[in-house]
């Protein structure tokens, strides 16, 4: 009986992580200098680009690589097979309850084509919310050896910074309960430099509408007067970076916090 348990265990782990969706990005075809997608965080590249996680929530996010023909490694220029990562063991410095998987799902990437690799989890409550600082090792097969490689690195120099909140910090609210707000979304997502917030509201009242960096840092705050149904109003970015924000509307009885992503 035990050892049916243990097999049906491991059989709906399996099934689990197989259940999880690697989404490629196609656009890193367009630009033969992008080797990975997102980028790192860097100075000439100063956006925190991998999704927000939360203690106790589900989380997900893709990267992909595009496997060059060649690669240059102390001066020399090599021919390159494949890439290619072990399938547990590659990714360090994520929060307890994040794993990865690949797609194809032994970790090969072939020479010119486009490899996933799915970050995926649930953050425990054993994790200190906090910035993680992740990195994946990898390999370069060459005609001649394989050559290790990390990114960020030389092929995508930077910091893949990971934001870990408080579950109580998330998403999640008091509106959601109480149905104050109905719903909420920003159109269009991303944009450049102006966004029309539209609120469905069942109250009358004043609200706050903040903007937060991923560091928790407001960089915008106003108050908005809701009536019940239908409202909008615009939000002007002014000069703040391009990257992702979160925003929020409030009032004494809860918040409610969404996503929203500045590209210019």
């Amino acid at each position: 009986m035990k050892k049916f348990l243990l097999i049906l265990c491991t059989a709906a782990s399996f099934a689990a992580a197989q259940a999880q969706t690697c989404v490629r990005d196609s656009s890193v075809l367009l630009n033969d200098s992008v080797i990975v997608s997102p980028l790192p965080y860097s100075d000439n590249y100063q956006v925190y680009a991998l999704a927000h996680a939360c203690i106790g929530q589900p989380y997900q996010q893709s990267f992909t690589l595009r496997v060059p023909s060649s690669f240059s490694f102390q001066g020399i220029t090599l021919p390159i097979t494949s890439a290619s990562l072990p399938t547990t063991g590659a990714l360090s410095g994520q929060p307890a309850g994040i794993t990865y998987l690949c797609d194809p799902p032994n970790c090969v990437f072939n020479v010119n084509t486009l490899g996933c690799i799915l970050l995926y989890g649930t953050p425990t409550a054993a994790n200190t919310p906090e910035t993680f600082d992740l990195m994946i090792t990898a390999s370069i097969q060459t005609q001649f050896a394989p050559v290790p490689i990390t990114f960020p690195g030389a092929v995508a120099p930077g910091n893949y910074y990971l934001i870990l909140d408080a579950a109580d910090n998330c998403v999640s609210s008091a509106y959601e309960r109480n149905s104050q707000i109905v719903g909420i979304k920003n159109q269009p997502n991303p944009f450049g430099q102006q966004t029309t917030i539209d609120v469905e509201s069942v109250v009358i009242g004043d609200f706050q509408f903040e903007v937060f960096n991923l560091l928790g840092k407001r960089m915008h705050q106003q108050t908005v007067h809701l009536f019940t149904g239908n409202n909008q109003f615009t939000f002007d970015a002014g000069n703040m970076a391009d990257g992702t924000y979160f925003y929020s509307l409030s009032n004494r009885d809860g918040k409610l916090t969404k996503v929203m992503v500045i590209a210019r």
